[in-house]
Order: C-alpha cells, then sequence, then structure tokens
C-alpha cells in the first residue's frame, strides 16, 4: 500500500515538474536557460543629429571708439539702452576743439585779407604797366620825329642818340613792369593756396569738433560700456573702445564648433534645434548659415566653426549663453522603428548560416519601383519641371545599367561597393548640374540626409511558431541612438524582437 501511495506521489511530481518547464518557455524561457527579453517594432518619427555646443551671439556687434582724445562730458547711453543709428551716446569736452575750429577760422579770415592785398598790387602794376606802354609809344614817336630831322641835317647826332637812349629807357621800364606783373599773379596764386589751406584746416578742426559726439552707428542695444563720465579717452594708436552695440536682438546666431569627423554631415540650410542652460525645458529653431572653412586646432583636436541663424522673437536669448545643439542631418516621418537594442542582440551558437533568414529582399521590381519614387520625390520637392525630369530618370537609368554591369563582370565583393558609391557620386554631380541654384540647394539637403541615413544591412531575431529564433534581415537607416529606421525588411509594426537574454535562476 505504501509503495502504492509512494509511486503516486513520485508520478504527480513529475506531471509537475513538466507542466513548469512548459509554462517557462512558453514564456519566453528555453531549456538552455536563457529568458530573453522583447520590444515591439512600432512606427513614428526618428531625428539624426550631430550634438555639439556653441555660443549665443548677436548677428551684429560693434565696438564703438573715439577718433580723438579727450575728457567725457556727457554720457547718454548705458547698459541695455536701445540706440538707433545716429543718436548720440556720449560727448567728449569741446571747449579745446571749439578753440582750434575759432583759431582756424581767423587764420582763414588773414588768409582771404592776404588775397585781396594781392589782387589790389596786382591791378596797380597793371595800372603801371600801361603808362610804361604810353611812355614807351611816347619815346618812339619822339625818336621817329627827330630822325626825320636829322635826315634834312635840321638837328645833330647828339638829338638822335638822346632820343635813341630815352626809347630804349621806356623799352625797359615796360619789361620791368611786365616781370613785376607776372610775379604779383605768383603770388595772387600762393595767397589762393593759403586760402585753401586755410579752408582744409577748418575743415578738419570742425571735423575733430563733430568727433567730440559719440553717435551709434547702428540700430541695436548697448551690450558694454567701458569709460565713465569725467574719464579721459587717449586716441594715440588705437582708437579706444568705448561702447559695444549690438545689433537686433530679435534674430541671433550660434557660433558652433563641429568636429572635423562629423563636418562632412553639415551643408547650408540644414534644421538645428538647440537648447540654453536658462530655460533648459524650451527648444530653440534655427538653421545652419554658414560653414566656415577656416579650422582651429587644440590639443591635435580639429573642429570647424557652423553659423546658425535663429530668430529671437521673445528676447530670451542673451549674448554669450551657451547651447546644446543639435543639427539634424537626417529626419524620417512616420517610419518603422526597431530597438537599438535588438540590433546589436547576437544569439550565442546562432548565425546567418544555422538561423532561419527572412531576407530583406532586393528584386529588380522593387529597385525599379524605389527609382521610381525617388524621381517623383525629387521632382515634388525640387519642383522639376518636364525636362528636368526625363533626364534626372534617364540618369538612374544609366546608373543601373552600371551598376548591374558590375555585379555581372564578376568585381569582387571588396571593390564592388566602393565602385558603387563612385557611380552614385557621378550620377548626383550630373543632376546636380541640370539644377539652378534654389533647386541645387535643396539637392544639397536631400543628398546630406541620403548620406547621413548610411544604409545598411542588419539582423534582428524574433520567436519563430515552434518558440525558436529565427533571423530576419532587415534594410537599416538613420537612427536616434535610441531606435533605428528599418527601410525595408519583411517584418510589420507591433512585432516582437528580441533585445536582450537572461540567464535562468536556479
Amino acid at each position: 500500500m505504501k509503495k502504492l501511495f509512494y509511486g503516486g506521489v513520485f508520478l504527480a511530481l513529475v506531471v509537475a515538474l513538466i507542466a513548469w518547464q512548459q509554462g517557462h518557455l512558453a514564456s519566453g524561457e528555453r531549456s538552455d536557460g536563457a529568458s530573453y527579453r522583447t520590444a515591439k517594432i512600432t512606427k513614428g518619427d526618428i531625428q539624426m543629429a550631430v550634438s555639439t555646443t556653441g555660443k549665443v551671439r548677436p548677428v551684429i556687434t560693434v565696438e564703438v571708439g573715439s577718433q580723438i582724445s579727450g575728457q567725457i562730458s556727457e554720457m547718454l547711453a548705458d547698459f541695455n539702452t536701445p540706440v538707433k543709428a545716429g543718436q548720440i551716446i556720449a560727448r567728449l569736452d569741446p571747449a579745446s576743439y571749439a578753440t582750434r575750429v575759432d583759431a582756424a577760422k581767423a587764420e582763414l579770415a588773414v588768409a582771404h585779407a592776404g588775397v585781396a592785398v594781392q589782387m589790389a598790387t596786382l591791378e596797380e602794376l597793371k595800372a603801371d604797366a600801361e603808362g610804361a606802354v604810353a611812355a614807351l609809344r611816347d619815346a618812339e614817336q619822339e625818336l621817329q620825329r627827330v630822325m626825320a630831322l636829322y635826315d634834312k641835317r635840321v638837328v645833330a647826332q647828339s638829338n638822335v642818340d638822346r632820343g635813341l637812349s630815352v626809347r630804349d629807357q621806356a623799352r625797359a621800364r615796360h619789361a620791368a613792369t611786365l616781370a613785376r606783373q607776372k610775379k604779383q599773379k605768383a603770388q595772387l596764386l600762393n595767397a589762393n593756396a593759403q586760402v585753401l589751406v586755410r579752408k582744409a584746416t577748418l575743415k578738419e578742426r570742425q571735423l575733430d569738433l563733430d568727433r567730440t559726439f559719440i553717435a551709434s552707428p547702428i540700430d541695436g542695444v548697448v551690450t558694454g560700456r567701458n569709460v565713465d563720465l569725467g574719464q579721459t579717452v587717449a586716441a594715440s594708436l588705437q582708437a579706444p573702445v568705448l561702447f559695444s552695440i549690438a545689433g537686433d536682438l530679435g534674430h541671433m546666431q550660434l557660433e558652433v564648433s563641429v568636429d572635423e569627423a562629423d563636418i562632412g554631415s553639415i551643408v547650408e540650410e540644414q534644421k538645428v534645434n538647440f537648447t540654453v542652460d536658462a530655460f533648459t525645458q524650451r527648444r530653440f529653431a534655427g538653421k545652419v548659415l554658414q560653414i566656415r572653412k577656416a579650422p582651429t586646432e587644440v590639443a591635435n583636436v580639429v573642429t570647424y566653426t557652423v553659423i546658425v541663424q535663429a530668430d529671437n522673437p521673445d528676447h530670451l536669448l542673451l549674448p554669450g549663453m551657451t547651447a546644446n545643439v543639435d543639427i539634424i542631418i537626417g529626419a524620417r516621418t512616420n517610419v518603422l522603428r526597431v530597438p537599438e537594442a535588438a540590433l546589436r542582440f547576437k544569439p550565442k551558437g546562432k548565425n546567418k548560416s544555422t538561423a532561419s533568414v527572412a531576407a530583406a529582399g532586393a528584386s529588380p521590381e522593387a529597385a525599379r519601383a524605389r527609382v521610381i519614387a525617388l524621381i517623383k520625390t525629387l521632382t515634388k520637392q525640387l519642383g522639376l519641371n518636364d525636362e528636368q525630369r526625363d533626364a534626372v530618370g534617364s540618369i538612374f537609368r544609366d546608373t543601373g545599367m552600371a551598376i548591374r554591369g558590375l555585379r555581372s563582370g564578376g568585381m569582387s565583393p571588396d571593390q564592388l561597393p566602393d565602385a558603387v558609391r563612385n557611380l552614385r557620386a557621378q550620377s548626383s554631380r550630373r543632376i546636380a548640374s541640370l539644377l539652378d541654384p534654389e533647386q541645387a540647394k535643396k539637392y544639397r539637403l536631400i543628398r546630406a540626409e541620403a548620406s547621413a541615413g548610411n544604409r545598411r544591412r542588419v539582423q534582428v531575431w524574433v520567436k519563430s511558431d515552434s518558440n525558436d529564433l529565427e533571423a530576419i534581415e532587415l534594410v537599416a537607416g538613420i537612427s536616434d541612438g535610441s531606435n533605428t529606421e528599418i527601410v525595408r525588411g519583411k517584418i510589420q509594426e507591433d512585432a516582437d524582437v528580441i533585445v536582450g537574454a537572461s540567464a535562468r535562476p536556479k
């Protein structure tokens, strides 16, 4: 009887053990001692970004200085003062400069008087010249009469000699008068030149007097003031900076440092999101305005400066703030997403050769469908006309034929990827040559997003109906670090993929 009892208990324990094992297997725990964690394939948006930091700067910052030396007698602006172009913001003591202007005016008056004196002298010499001409005429007429009487033997030779002498003296006086007149004209020119010199001196000293007014060159806000009332400004070799004025703070820019490894992904017009420590819960938007080609090297690390343009309508962004920046190099909306952990998971003892693989598939029909879809996308986003659209289609067909020729020509697998990339780069250049400047700018953005995606084949693992592990190959696109875009693959939304394994507790 006892044997029968113990046999029944043993049988019940065996049945319970089998049921417990099957239950654990059904819930994801396998006989190899591991249980698997899963996550679902979801649909949503993905953004791939280059993350970095930068400084918030005004679009325009002008340092206002003084071209002359002097003491600050008026201070008409302070920190945060809004100013307009031409508005007076400070004044140097004008007393010494006003005195110099008065002296220059007096010197100009003296120069004008000198011109008047020289003109009067010239008029006097002109009168003397007319008298000399009349005297010379009388001497010549008298000489002619004496010569006529001498021919008749009425007068002596001495009378002729005296007439010749008088005529020669008259000629000499006339010549001397002309010479003095010429000299006087030169002196008059010199006097007029002195007037010009004095006018220039007056203008220069008036300009110095005007420079005692320190005016704002732009519309903006005073962000820096380096002087106080009564302080002496010394402008010798370099103009001292009195104020710093920022332009319209409704528009700001970020100076962002991008590592050399990431700079190839950055193009103008890319969208930018950023935050600042003062408003951690608010995300600001901008776009890439400029990529500066000058490198910055610090401790063998090379970076490049990227200028980001951002609107600041609420004036929350202040100059000098540190920004945490995400430059969006790729964005997808409403796409299938797989967790990054699923791509990293590799079960022990499993590989492509032993696993059941459902490939992503790349049939010629699928490839043609993708090309047609790409042409439609380019036509819509770039606004291609019929001629451009047909030319783009021809370029894609030529590229596809060339790629198929490489594959069928027996090119080694190691060489094929580089050759395909070169062909696609050539087709991109051919397409760019068909576009106008605005279309070319948009095309560069599209190309940047495409290259950011870096499409690649990946593998995820799922449980089959028989509770075995099955590998599914996918073509992956961009990643945000947590999820990766699924470009192609035989998997559906809400499918469970394995993201990790843990040993069964003993």
